[in-house]
């Protein structure tokens, strides 16, 4: 058995990850094999069977997991795809909005129009505002707008662009959560500390911080329907905590960052999900 682990050259906190997985195979007796997909050779790619693994472990390679995937090889999908699916978070976001998950009102078309942009804040519930960047990850292309003439002078230039994004309701957070989510459950959670000087917390890797915390059960089960919806049975899910401890699902993550939660939560991440990957294709090798 092998477990084929993609990426794309190395950004922070990817290569922790790819030494974790790493680790967790030998303990296993799982053959690793790192491919980065700016250097492997096109006309030799590997092709994958029923008892191959495959795990697209960061951004920038989905191309790659496209050419490799087939139906048989086993992976943290539910139904392979014939292809990467390329959902980005945004794109969750609309199913999650159109399943009535509970998470910031959002508006998924950003437009010059003053008309619909002062019925638009009026339902996020006046400033401030978020608008985000299709596709941004850890906060970057994420902007809070703090009134009306930053607003219209934000957008007449954004729109420019030819880029796309949304406007989101803001969230006063008192707290912020992480969910990795593994299956049919929630195997590790834990708060996130609240950026001082920055109401993005995912910018600087360097600075998280975890602090371990019990959860309601409803509220894992949210990360769960979440995460299934995205068609995967392996995500991180992030949720913000207004100041009346209501929970706002902000964004699931596929792949996912796990490193910072396995000390904090004495969860083996990395063991659980080769493990969870061998079960899955043990059985389905016995269904075929």
């Amino acid at each position: 058995m092998k477990f084929y682990c993609l990426h794309e050259d190395l950004y922070e906190g990817v290569q922790i990850r790819l030494d974790q997985l790493e680790n967790a195979c030998k303990k296993l007796n799982v053959e690793f094999i790192n491919i980065n997909s700016s250097f492997i050779n096109h006309l030799n790619l590997p092709q994958l069977n029923k008892s191959d693994l495959l795990y697209n472990s960061a951004k920038g390679s989905q191309t790659m997991e496209s050419l490799l995937l087939n139906e048989q090889v086993t992976t943290f999908y539910i139904k392979n795809p014939p292809i990467n699916q390329s959902y980005s978070t945004t794109d969750w976001t609309i199913i999650h909005t159109k399943s009535n998950l509970p998470q910031p009102k959002t508006i998924f078309h950003l437009t010059p129009n003053r008309t619909l942009l002062k019925n638009y804040i009026d339902y996020l519930g006046g400033f401030p505002v978020i608008i985000k960047a299709v596709g941004s990850t850890r906060g970057i292309g994420t902007i809070k707008i703090e009134s009306w003439q930053n607003l219209i002078s934000t957008i007449d230039y954004l729109v420019t662009t030819g880029d796309k994004y949304i406007l989101r309701q803001f969230i006063k957070a008192k707290s912020g959560c992480r969910m990795i989510v593994l299956g049919n459950e929630v195997i590790a959670a834990a708060d996130f500390a609240m950026n001082e000087n920055d109401f993005r917390n995912a910018v600087d890797l360097k600075q998280a911080k975890y602090f371990k915390r019990q959860y309601p059960e409803y509220l894992k089960q949210v990360a769960v329907n979440a995460t299934h919806l995205a068609n995967t049975e392996f995500s991180g899910v992030d949720f913000l905590e207004d100041e009346n401890g209501d929970y706002h699902l902000l964004e699931i993550n596929f792949p996912t960052g796990f490193s910072g939660l396995i000390d904090v939560c004495e969860v083996d991440i990395p063991g659980n999900m080769v493990e969870y990957l061998i079960a899955k294709s043990l059985q389905q090798s016995k269904e075929i």
